[in-house]
């Protein structure tokens, strides 16, 4: 992809404008999970009484044998609006830096299904007041290529403990998809691809700044692109990059997505 449409992309990472003008929210208003969890929840804007917080999660990724090793960037930023872009003005806080990288492998039992076991853990900075926090998350997903497009399953169980007196959190997902590639244009590079993803939650983490359980059933309807060379940029694959909805009661809003979502 060309550098200067990732450099577009990065000044229109928020895509929700709040109608209020409240005061700032402070980090240390924060639900813990509002950041302990936001490498897991993926990008999103998350709003409650005038507030806005915007997760953004740049997944990177190296190829070792027959190994992957994921590094996934995950940036907090507290009250920024498409209106403030506008503006030049930079966002009133940080709220979280998140790095977790992890370990995956392919297996493939027939020639259309992968099965993918996967590990990570890794350590959440923020800003302020708020306490940093421990992760950890183990699970398994599971694709399957069909003539209609790719169905993809996933069971993740994850922790965090933070540190000071705040109690720790966990949640258990079951996630399920359907993505299918289009290549609108003839001996075009670039592929496009609409998905749907349900999350069912049987343990769900705390919504992001209420800090009440979140909502059990959450959906996300998006479209992404690529390019089918799968370019590299100092050997590391350029991630597609999309537009999505999340349908999540507090947590619903518009979001850009780096990255296939399976």
């Amino acid at each position: 992809m060309p550098r200067g449409l990732w450099l577009g992309a990065l000044a229109l990472l928020p895509l929700t404008t709040v109608c209020a003008d409240p005061a700032p929210l402070r980090p240390e208003e924060l639900s813990p999970a509002s950041y302990a969890f936001a490498h897991e929840l993926g990008s999103g804007v998350y709003e409650s009484g005038g507030h806005a917080l915007q997760v953004y999660r740049i997944p990177l990724a190296f190829e070792m044998g027959t190994w992957r090793l994921t590094l996934p960037v995950t940036v907090g930023l507290l009250d920024f609006r498409s209106s403030d872009v506008l503006q030049l003005n930079m966002p009133s806080g940080l709220g979280s830096v998140s790095l977790v990288p992890g370990i995956e492998k392919d297996y493939r039992p027939t020639g259309n299904w992968t099965i993918t076991p996967f590990a990570k853990a890794g350590y959440t900075r923020s800003s302020s007041q708020a306490p940093d926090a421990v992760q950890f998350g183990t699970g398994v997903r599971s694709r399957i290529n069909y003539a209609f497009g790719d169905v993809f399953t996933e069971f993740n169980v994850a922790a965090a403990v933070l540190r000071g007196d705040t109690p720790e959190d966990h949640f258990v997902r079951l996630r399920n998809g359907v993505e299918r590639v289009l290549n609108p244009l003839p001996n075009s590079l670039w592929r496009f691809a609409p998905w749907v993803q349900i999350d069912m939650y049987l343990h769900a983490p705390l919504s992001p700044v209420t800090g009440s359980p979140a909502q059990n059933v959450q959906s996300t309807v998006g479209i992404s692109a690529f390019e089918q060379t799968e370019r590299r940029l100092l050997g590391i694959k350029m991630p597609a990059l999309g537009v999505a909805y999340r349908i999540a009661g507090d947590q619903s809003g518009w979001y850009l997505a780096f990255g296939r979502p399976f």
